[in-house]
């Protein structure tokens, strides 16, 4: 029996032995050395629990996350580890909206110390989905025929719900639907998506689709027509109301085309002159617009009426200036006393009359009906310029009107 327990104690001392011997021989000739492996994947657990809650993780990198390790081991071990040899990954589970750090929880081979993992933490931006509605706005592409207007358009829905993270929504600054109207002569009816911008016109994307709108756009045939100022009164006693002007005379009008038809002018609200003494320049409203839609017009259409004083002028003229007119062929006429004068007198705007010179007026009878002999024949005062009336100091004059000299009776004289 004793040979047996001596035997026992003999083999397990040659074990331990054998161990150190392993152990001195491993150190000796295989130290432990220290290496790093980069670019670990870093997966994430728990990303449904977050997108349950209505949140999101914003992290623009989360699809590929990496940590670098430091293990220790022996230099034989550490040849043959390879990077896939590790498991990296955090655990979001529970996290709020805000900013948490992650610890990353990393595994590796048997018989090798992970040492340092870098980074150790990552900050996981959390943020929580959020909806707001927003309006549409209807942009174009192209243009519409030439002679054609576009009218405002609308867009149905008028709205559209956005939803997203948080700082998404937040950014968001417009949307927009767009639509094509190149060439276009009647209403035109698309529907199309709707895309949303941040402030700075960069597209953005929603976490659910905001989806279509359907565009209405009228468009309308347009022309040109006339303004027509309405004045009512009179000036003060003494002036005349000389001419009433338009700006702009004209203006360009669009309607569906069985309206437009119809609209041949348009008439401006009345411009009372009643006492005025001097020009008036007033804005005037266009009338009976229901329906139309007036383009190009900046401003309030302005009504000039020009008013001046009436006056009056002379002229002395004799009457061998009269013009014989339509006598018989070979016939003369020629005043009983040329050296009789005829007074003109004319009435008319100042404008008018401070500007007229006594060549503008013409002394003429009409010698038609006349006959041989003394005769009293009518004379009028002629001119292509408008007065408001012409008054002579005598409106009959004595002629004598002789016979035409036949040939006979030029060769009786001879």
């Amino acid at each position: 029996m004793k040979i047996k327990n001596d035997k026992l104690v003999i083999q397990v001392t040659c074990l331990v032995v054998s161990v150190i011997l392993w152990i001195i021989i491993m150190v000796e000739t295989s130290p432990l050395l220290n290496n790093t492996y980069t670019n670990i994947p870093v997966t994430i657990k728990n990303l449904s629990a977050l997108e349950n809650s209505n949140l999101v993780m914003m992290n623009t990198d989360k699809d590929n996350l990496t940590v670098s390790v430091k293990v220790e081991g022996y230099g034989e071990q550490l040849n043959n580890i390879k990077k896939g040899d590790f498991t990296a990954y955090i655990d979001v589970y529970g996290f709020g909206e805000g900013i948490t750090n992650a610890k990353v929880e990393i595994s590796g081979p048997n018989g090798v110390e992970i040492v340092n993992t870098y980074p150790s933490q990552i900050a996981c931006n959390i943020e929580r989905i959020i909806s707001r509605v927003m309006d549409v706005t209807v942009q174009y592409e192209g243009n519409q025929a030439d002679g054609y207007y576009k009218s405002l358009p609308l867009s149905n829905p008028s709205s559209v719900k956005i939803t997203g993270p948080r700082s998404v929504v937040n950014s968001a600054n417009h949307a927009i639907a767009t639509v094509n109207i190149e060439g276009v002569k009647n209403d035109l009816i698309k529907t199309v998506p709707v895309r949303i911008y941040d402030g700075t016109d960069t597209e953005i994307f929603m976490s659910s689709p905001v989806g279509n709108v359907e565009v209405t756009v009228p468009v309308y045939p347009t022309k040109y027509v006339n303004l027509v100022p309405t004045v009512t009164g009179n000036p003060e006693a003494g002036y005349q109301l000389v001419d009433v002007t338009v700006n702009p005379e004209k203006v360009r009008i669009a309607a569906r085309q069985d309206i437009l038809d119809t609209i041949k002018e348009l008439s401006l609200a009345e411009l009372d002159i009643s006492g005025a003494y001097n020009n008036i320049l007033s804005s005037k409203d266009i009338l009976n617009t229901d329906g139309l839609i007036l383009m190009d017009l900046t401003t309030t259409p302005v009504v000039n009426a020009v008013i001046e004083e009436v006056v009056e002028k002379e002229f002395v003229y004799k009457t061998s200036d009269i013009q014989f007119v339509n006598l018989k062929e070979g016939s003369n006429a020629s005043p009983a006393n040329t050296d009789q004068d005829i007074i003109v007198k004319v009435v008319g705007t100042s404008t008018i009359v401070n500007s007229l010179k006594k060549s503008d007026l013409i002394l003429s009878s009409d010698m038609t009906e006349a006959v041989v002999g003394n005769i009293t024949v009518n004379v009028e005062c002629v001119t292509d310029i408008k007065l408001n009336s012409i008054s002579l100091s005598q409106n009959t004059v004595d002629v004598t009107v002789t016979a035409p000299v036949s040939a006979t009776d030029a060769a009786d004289e001879e």
